[in-house]
């Protein structure tokens, strides 16, 4: 990882900047150079304390852990340390978001069983269309063209709404919603 160090109210010397690099490695290992906009470490010396603060741009995300110790190098163990532990949850948020555990998968039709944790289940897209009306045979041709996962339309001939999908074998299923 590529990253700008800047001290303010000290000078930097050689063997503080490869400690910080040598630090900076246990980061480097969590996440791919690919996925660094830009990364920046400030030191500053007040009274006391050496002040440290890391700016990290990821693609999406940024992260910014601030430390303070009397100790430089104390500061800069803890300092990468957050980082690490702050990037690391970021980057299984990520991953948990795109991937659907077998447990909170959609229930099928026909099973009592509803999923009870409403902030996993979330409207991604909302669109609005006209219901069509029209025979079952001008639907399924329809459906064929349009190559889609799923059509609702209403029966002409029953005036119920209908649905018609893919099967994984393949084939053109029918769901046929009653009153």
């Amino acid at each position: 990882m590529n990253y700008r160090f800047v001290t303010r109210g000290f000078d930097s010397s050689p063997a503080i900047e490869q400690y910080v690099e040598k630090r900076l490695d246990k980061v480097d290992r969590v996440i791919r150079d690919e996925e660094v906009v830009s990364a920046e470490i400030k030191a500053e010396k007040d009274a006391v304390n050496y002040v440290l603060k890391a700016n990290l741009n990821l693609r999406g995300n940024t992260v910014v852990v601030q430390e303070k110790d009397p100790d430089l190098y104390a500061a800069i163990d803890k300092l990468c340390d957050a980082l690490e532990k702050r990037v690391k949850k970021i980057k299984s948020t990520i991953r948990e978001k795109h991937r659907i555990p077998a447990q909170k998968a959609i229930p099928s039709m026909g099973s009592e069983e509803v999923v009870e944790d409403e902030e996993e289940l979330q409207i991604a897209e909302t669109k609005r269309i006209p219901l069509s009306i029209m025979p079952l045979e001008e639907a399924m041709l329809q459906f064929k063209t349009m190559n889609r996962q799923f059509f609702v339309f209403r029966n002409s001939e029953t005036n119920e709404l209908n649905l018609l999908y893919t099967r994984k074998d393949g084939k053109i299923a029918l769901i046929e919603l009653v009153d």
